[in-house]
């Protein structure tokens, strides 16, 4: 074969290479073995698996945009409100709790990640005892560590973001505008719908800002939140 002929392959064989994409890992939960150790470790995984999925899902991340209330003469008046990805105002109480909670969450579950590390050496030792067994459940040793790598990045990004969100409308509550632009940068990093650090403007008219203004404004009464209640440390 021509030397060019098996320059051509290798260049085909290392492309094929570089283009092929490791799938995720899918964490299944298979029956219990019957020793403590290794269920413990099972059970520890299926867990932090569940916890993982529930924390990413159910997070909905808004963001404080620059709103353009144009009344009936086309004059133009400049706003500040927390927003969906369609533009729609979403009450800042709400997503301010549910960042806070994200918040509050994200230690707890780093200590089940903890634990899952731990879990995960005693369960290696146990192996053995499994018997036959042996064998089908040595697979799931590998999940320990996977799972708690995907929590490790996957979480820290969550939680970042949801702290930086947190800050971001406690200073526009306090009518801080300049500290909350300051912050969208930081709230929208690696946010890929995002697309740009730079602030969101939003054009309503005047009539349709009013009605969901008197919405939010709504929410925000059903929803209080302080100072008080509100740790320094935390946001």
């Amino acid at each position: 074969m021509p030397v060019s002929a098996n320059v051509s392959n290798d260049k085909k064989e290392k492309k094929e290479k570089k283009t092929k994409k490791t799938k995720p890992y899918v964490w299944t939960m298979p029956a219990l073995t019957g020793n403590k150790d290794f269920d413990d470790y099972l059970k520890l995984c299926d867990d932090l698996n569940n916890k993982i999925t529930q924390y990413a899902e159910n997070i909905v991340f808004y963001e404080v945009a620059e709103v353009h209330v144009i009344d009936e003469n086309g004059e133009k008046d400049i706003q500040y409100h927390v927003v969906d990805s369609l533009g729609n105002l979403r009450s800042a109480n709400k997503a301010f709790i549910q960042n806070f909670e994200l918040i509050m969450s994200y230690p707890l579950i780093a200590l089940d990640m903890t634990n899952l590390g731990l879990a995960t050496t005693t369960a290696t030792a146990s192996l053995p005892d499994l018997g036959f067994n042996a064998i089908s459940y040595g697979k799931y040793l590998k999940a320990g560590p996977i799972l708690v790598g995907r929590g490790g990045k996957e979480m820290k990004e969550i939680y970042v973001r949801a702290r930086a969100q947190a800050k971001q409308i406690k200073a526009l509550k306090a009518g801080k505008i300049d500290d909350v632009k300051a912050l969208n940068a930081e709230v929208n990093a690696g946010n890929v719908d995002a697309g740009t650090a730079s602030m969101r403007v939003i054009e309503k008219q005047k009539t349709d800002y009013t009605t969901e203004l008197e919405k939010v404004t709504q929410e925000d009464a059903e929803n209080p939140i302080t100072e008080d209640e509100i740790p320094e440390e935390v946001v």
